[in-house]
């Protein structure tokens, strides 16, 4: 190392080069296709619980953690720490999980907000009638939340709001948009009408302590525009139909033969993804922009379209409704799923001291597409990087959630939630890896990374909680001057972070076990470049050279911070005396080329961030 800390120049453009190589493959092929559904998502996410379940031969109601403006259920985890070569115990870490909301989230439609055009409508990919996703979010809104209700039980109820059915009569200037329907039954047409409304169409609420609670994916159209739902047969206004609110089952048949009607593919799958992170909104700011529904098919065009691409809403609606539960989980974990979409930037082996080297280089990539719009770009990269979570990009990019993740992983900051990463069988810390003894380690010495990883495992004192950076810290310590558990377990091979089981938490003090939609998913690290050749690395430039030490600030920072929170042992004087440790209030960093130019950055945000990060 240059100093001790900062890497040397030489380690520095290798990662600036292979993180180049690697990413700009991933930009340089077009080409993906997502997948058929988002079973590649559920993995061991457990299902979203009942209100009452059979535990022991007793029925036993939710235990539920109320404050101001959210209802929550719990649940604990257990995790393997040993493969048996000794007997450590356990760890049983406790998550909660938001299940109601005291508020909507607010809807209002705009032509400028961000688009997802380019998914195809036809097996042949034909740009055809793309205008839909916004109706399919706000289907797919209601059916989690009819779901939601079927759960719940007895204190929660599904209902059309007044005024929902009335509201069609009066619009029938030429600003109102067409929504053609089909040859639709009256209760798929009053359903339809409902989605639409101005204000709450419909409400699905649970009462809890004398407070009411909406489901975590109701919705508030705030929006001026004004629509008109039509039957296709006659093209007559549809105004009539069941006061009875569809259960999920039967609406995800309407939202089917809709799909049917205008050969909609990809764009099904995709609103799904994207309804899934209103939990997401409403936890943080319970407002958001969607794209102006606007279909341009006409009936007869529309009757004339061949059928839509058949993996995208093939099988029974009774597999879907089977999905749904799973899907709420996921889409419940909040803090999960933000550390899901940041895990995405995650890779193994890159010390907490090169994350800026090999950050810079993405973003090089990055910024480019995010400075034209070109989000359709954006999502193929990071489709191509982590298939398996691709929609879930693809739902941040349409729900406007993507930047703000982009805007955090720029400067170092990682959300951690392990059991997103159980769950989805994917990996976004070091600390779930195998312990890595090196080369250049002694059997007098231990790596940082595997002190962390033991000290961890041990519950050693004020080191319980879940790592806050994902990156490792660099280097290796005497054995001598680390803590006595890690002293115990240093020689051991077979300790690593190993989700077994998850348990619902009920109101009598006890639990219940759900091994998840799949049981024997295996972990997945982000997908490596296949075609990462010499060429593309050596396209970055030999005289380009790391700008901005931010990153590698914070994550060194954060991860010394958690591993040293008991104060540095005298051998490491270098370290904590480091101008990355010592300037606590800004960074002036100088580039490691000779003609570099200096930044400074205000470190204040970041530092608040640590210090209120819950995990």
């Amino acid at each position: 190392m240059a100093d001790g800390v900062r890497p040397d120049h030489d380690s520095v453009q290798d990662i600036l080069k292979s993180s180049h190589a690697s990413w700009l493959s991933y930009a340089s092929n077009s080409d993906f296709r997502y997948p058929a559904d988002l079973r590649s998502l559920l993995g061991r996410v457990p299902a979203f619980p009942r209100n009452s379940s059979q535990v022991k031969e007793q029925s036993s109601a939710l235990k539920y953690h109320q404050s101001f403006s959210t209802l929550r259920i719990s649940g604990t985890s257990s995790w393997r720490t040993s493969l048996g070569e000794c007997e450590l115990p356990p760890k049983i870490l406790h998550h909660d999980l938001p299940c109601g909301f005291t508020n909507s989230v607010a809807c209002h439609f705009s032509t400028s907000c961000p688009s997802v055009n380019w998914l195809t409508s036809q097996e042949d990919g034909e740009d055809t009638d793309k205008g839909h996703i916004t109706l399919l979010i706000l289907a797919w809104a209601y059916i989690l939340s009819a779901r939601w209700v079927e759960l719940q039980g007895p204190l929660t109820r599904l209902a059309y709001s007044p005024g929902g059915r009335e509201w069609q009569k009066a619009n029938l200037s030429s600003e109102a948009i067409e929504i053609h329907v089909g040859e639709a039954s009256e209760q798929s047409i009053r359903w339809w009408a409902a989605l639409l409304a101005p204000g709450q169409g419909w409400r699905a609420e649970i009462d809890s302590r004398a407070e009411v609670f909406q489901s975590p994916w109701s919705v508030y159209n705030v929006s001026s525009q004004r629509f008109v739902v039509r039957e296709e047969d006659i093209g007559r206004i549809a105004t009539n139909g069941r006061d009875i609110p569809p259960s999920a089952e039967e609406a995800l048949t309407h939202l089917r033969q809709y799909c049917e009607l205008h050969a909609i593919g990809e764009q099904y799958t995709a609103a799904l993804a994207a309804a899934l992170f209103f939990p997401w909104k409403n936890s943080e700011n319970p407002s958001i922009a969607l794209p102006l529904p606007k279909p341009r098919q006409s009936p007869s065009a529309a009757k004339n379209r061949p059928s839509p691409r058949s993996i995208y809403i093939d099988g029974s609606t009774q597999s879907q409704d089977h999905q749904l539960p799973y899907l709420m989980t996921l889409s419940c974990n909040v803090r999960g799923l933000r550390a899901l979409l940041s895990g995405s930037f995650f890779e193994s082996g890159v010390p907490c001291n090169l994350v800026g080297p090999y950050l810079q280089p993405i973003f090089a990539i990055i910024d480019p597409l995010l400075a034209r719009n070109d989000l359709r770009k954006l999502a193929t990269i990071m489709g191509r990087r982590q298939p398996n979570i691709a929609y879930l990009w693809l739902g941040a990019i349409v729900m406007g959630l993507y930047s703000s993740v982009l805007r955090s992983v720029r400067s170092g900051l990682f959300s951690m939630e392990p059991h997103a990463a159980a769950w989805t069988g994917t990996v976004h810390s070091f600390i779930n890896g195998l312990p890595q003894r090196t080369n250049n380690t002694t059997e007098d010495e231990i790596t940082r990374a595997d002190e962390c990883r033991l000290l961890y495992l041990t519950a050693s004192e004020n080191h319980q909680r879940y790592p806050v950076s994902p990156w490792p810290p660099f280097g290796a310590i005497p054995l001598a001057q680390t803590d006595i558990e890690v002293r115990k377990h240093a020689a051991c091979t077979g300790h690593i972070l190993h989700y077994t089981s998850w348990h619902w938490d009920t109101d009598d003090g006890g639990s219940y076990e759900d091994l998840g939609y799949d049981p024997t998913v295996a972990p997945v690290y982000p997908q490596r470049a296949t075609n990462c050749c010499a060429d593309l690395a050596a396209s970055y430039q030999a005289g380009d050279c790391l700008t901005d030490e931010l990153a590698s600030e914070v994550a060194t920072r954060s991860i010394f911070g958690w591993l040293r929170v008991d104060g540095f042992p005298s051998t490491e004087k270098h370290i904590f005396t480091h101008d990355w440790f010592v300037d606590t209030g800004s960074s002036s960093e100088d580039s490691l080329c000779d003609d570099g130019d200096t930044s400074t950055t205000e470190l204040s945000d970041v530092e608040a961030w640590l210090d209120n990060l819950e995990i």
